[in-house]
Order: C-alpha cells, then sequence, then structure tokens
C-alpha cells in the first residue's frame, strides 16, 4: 500500500466514513470537478420535467399553476442556484412558461408581452413569477460575496488555487465547480463594493472602492 493510500485509509478511519469517487450527490445536487456539464445537470432538469407534466395544469387556474411553480419547482433547483450557474434554463424556464400559460409543459402559449415582464411585480403589470435565471444570478452573487470577504476556509483555499492576486486569476488545469459561477459576477461585486474606511485592515486603498467618513463631510 502506497503512502496516498495510507492516508486514505487513516482519514476514512478518522472520519468514520466510506472512500466515494466524483460525481456524486448531496442534498440533490450533482458534486463535481470542473465546469457544471449537462450530463451532471440534466437529471435534475428530467425530475422538474416530470413533476410539471404529473400535475393536471388544465384543471388549474393560471394562479394556481404559478404558486406551484413559485414554490415546488423553485424548491427542487432552490440548492443548486447557490452552487452553479444553470446552463438549463432556457430549458427549464420553457416548460414553466408553457405549463403556466397553457397547463401542458410541450405546448406553447400565445405571449404579446416580454417574459420578464410577465415575472414582475403585480403593482409593476406582471404576475409575480419567480425568474430561474434572476433568482440563480441572486444566490451566485451571494455566492460570490461569501468568496470574497468572508474569513472562512473554504473561500483561502479556493483564492490560493485561483487567485494570483485579489484583481489577476489564475490559470488552472481543473478549477473547482462553484469558480465558473463565481468567475462569472466576481468583478461585479468587487466593483459595486465599498468599504468604509476603519483600521484598513482588509482595504486596498489604491484598487477597491471606499468611503471615508469624517467629522464633518463624507468623501467618495
Amino acid at each position: 500500500m502506497d503512502n496516498s493510500a495510507r492516508f486514505v485509509t487513516k482519514i476514512q478511519r478518522i472520519l468514520s466514513c466510506s472512500h466515494g469517487c466524483l460525481p456524486f450527490n448531496y442534498l440533490g445536487v450533482s458534486i463535481f470537478v470542473d465546469a457544471p456539464k449537462c450530463q451532471f445537470l440534466q437529471p435534475l432538469a428530467d425530475k422538474v420535467k416530470l413533476k410539471l407534466a404529473s400535475w393536471k395544469g388544465k384543471s388549474l387556474s393560471m394562479m394556481g399553476r404559478i404558486q406551484l411553480v413559485n414554490t415546488v419547482i423553485t424548491g427542487f433547483l432552490a440548492y443548486i442556484f447557490n452552487m452553479y450557474n444553470i446552463s438549463l434554463f432556457n430549458q427549464v424556464e420553457q416548460w414553466c412558461q408553457n405549463f403556466i400559460l397553457t397547463g401542458d409543459i410541450m405546448k406553447k402559449g400565445i405571449v404579446t408581452v416580454n417574459w420578464d415582464t410577465i415575472c414582475s411585480p403585480l403593482e409593476n403589470g406582471g404576475l409575480k413569477i419567480i425568474n430561474l435565471r434572476h433568482e440563480n444570478n441572486a444566490c451566485l452573487l451571494k455566492l460570490i460575496w461569501n468568496f470574497a470577504y468572508r474569513n472562512k476556509p473554504w473561500p483561502f483555499l479556493m483564492k490560493a488555487k485561483v487567485l494570483k492576486s485579489k484583481y489577476e486569476f489564475r490559470m488552472v488545469y481543473r478549477s473547482p465547480s462553484l469558480w465558473p459561477g463565481i468567475k462569472q459576477f466576481y468583478s461585479t461585486i468587487l466593483y459595486y463594493t465599498f468599504w468604509s474606511v476603519g483600521t484598513c485592515t482588509f482595504i486596498n486603498l489604491w484598487n477597491d472602492n471606499y468611503y471615508l467618513f469624517s467629522k464633518y463631510c463624507t468623501v467618495i
């Protein structure tokens, strides 16, 4: 037995767990290496399709169909929203749109307004449908905030692997599966984040956006 096998065996004994392999599912989310791939995410999309097809949509009112999509379908995707930038949204969103408008996921309804407008709040003329792409982007922004500014072990580990500096990416042969989603909006978080100058422990005065507060005025 080589050293790596001995190390794995030791970890198994300490943690009382078995030695698995990637990919695997955790809380309904596929865990794998590299960028999200359709082959890993398709089973979840198929689960959404089966659930939509199992409902008797034509016997429900439109608001009833909207409530099912907003609660059950969004619940299916809640965990994966917080981890990956989903590449199957066009397909899943089309099924949800068809179900809401016609009660049949395979039958398109006649739409005279933009889908984003339909998803807007009631007071803005919409139907208050949860926009899956916007929901995913919001969850990813929260993940990126934690990656950029939280003092947790996983951001330190990932930063050491994928960042040369706070503003420069490292060329990585096999990046963590979270990285593509983080990379997409990382510069957005840095650009729109402002620091309130205190001890200057975490602030790069030359590159970061910051507010400087004095007793009588605020300088940006």
